[in-house]
């Protein structure tokens, strides 16, 4: 939906394959070293709680650019803020994961939480062209609803907080 987007508020293919993909490229990959570096200093339960609300400050940020129209600075800014707090999730969705599992069984366990765990994005993201549509085109409104959507999953992290050893070593 990234694409429908930049293309409805005025950017134009080259705007998008220079911004999008090419910096977005480049800034995930640092990102993620860094991202990497940071959780392990700061521990998994605070990376996922920052990397949580990081990603709902850039959808509110793209609601900025939605409202604020085609500017190359705002859309250059949103997609490295973005870049930077997906590959902050990233590393912390895979280091929480990866606490979860029991040695004898890493990659099924693995590959079933990794999948229950995408389930959601994935069903939820194949009806956000409807929920755009039913806004009325209101893309601003679709970003901040989606930012809005990150707030159970801080409260279901805040709950089991104390159920999950998140200094688990072996």
């Amino acid at each position: 939906m990234s694409l429908v987007f930049y293309k409805e508020i005025g950017f134009s293919k080259g705007d998008i394959a220079i911004f999008s993909k090419a910096l977005g490229w480049v800034t995930t990959i640092v990102f993620t070293l860094v991202g990497g570096a940071i959780a392990m200093r700061s521990g998994i339960f605070k990376t996922l709680i920052v990397a949580g609300i990081a990603m709902a400050g850039t959808n509110i940020l793209f609601s900025v650019l939605a409202w604020v129209g085609p500017s190359k600075a705002l859309f250059a800014f949103a997609v490295i803020l973005d870049d930077l707090a997906a590959a902050f999730a990233t590393v912390a969705f895979v280091a929480f994961i990866s606490l979860l599992v029991d040695r004898s069984f890493t990659a099924t366990q693995y590959a079933l939480l990794a999948s229950v765990g995408t389930a959601g994005r994935t069903l939820l993201a194949s009806s956000s062209g409807a929920l755009v549509d039913g806004l009325g085109g209101n893309w601003g409104l679709f970003f901040i609803i989606t930012a809005m959507m990150v707030i159970p999953s801080l409260i279901c992290l805040i709950l089991i907080k104390n159920k999950i050893n998140f200094h688990k070593t072996t």
